[in-house]
């Protein structure tokens, strides 16, 4: 059976980037990609729009946390918080 187009794994950011929506739609579509899933497969997965997943994936500022966590969750990818730096 073919699945159409072939998706082409790419790279994610360095892991001790700084966190921002660039970079975690960056972290979405490598590990996306490396997972062989196409746009329309994982936003069937995560019952999301292909159009949704594609703004998160270029860094669109208006898509909610929840719906960020939801894909990061179906790629098994865990976003953590550190301890921050003492303000003195």
């Amino acid at each position: 059976m073919s699945r159409g187009k072939r998706v082409k794994a790419i790279d994610a950011p360095p892991f001790d980037s700084a966190v921002s929506i660039d970079n975690i739609g960056r972290f979405i579509k490598a590990r996306r990609t490396q997972l062989n899933l196409s746009t329309q497969e994982l936003a069937m997965l995560c019952g999301v729009s292909a159009f949704t997943l594609n703004k998160i994936e270029n860094g669109f500022r208006g898509v909610k946390l929840a719906t960020i966590l939801t894909i990061l969750d179906a790629l098994g990818v865990e976003l953590k918080v550190s301890k921050w730096k003492s303000s003195e």
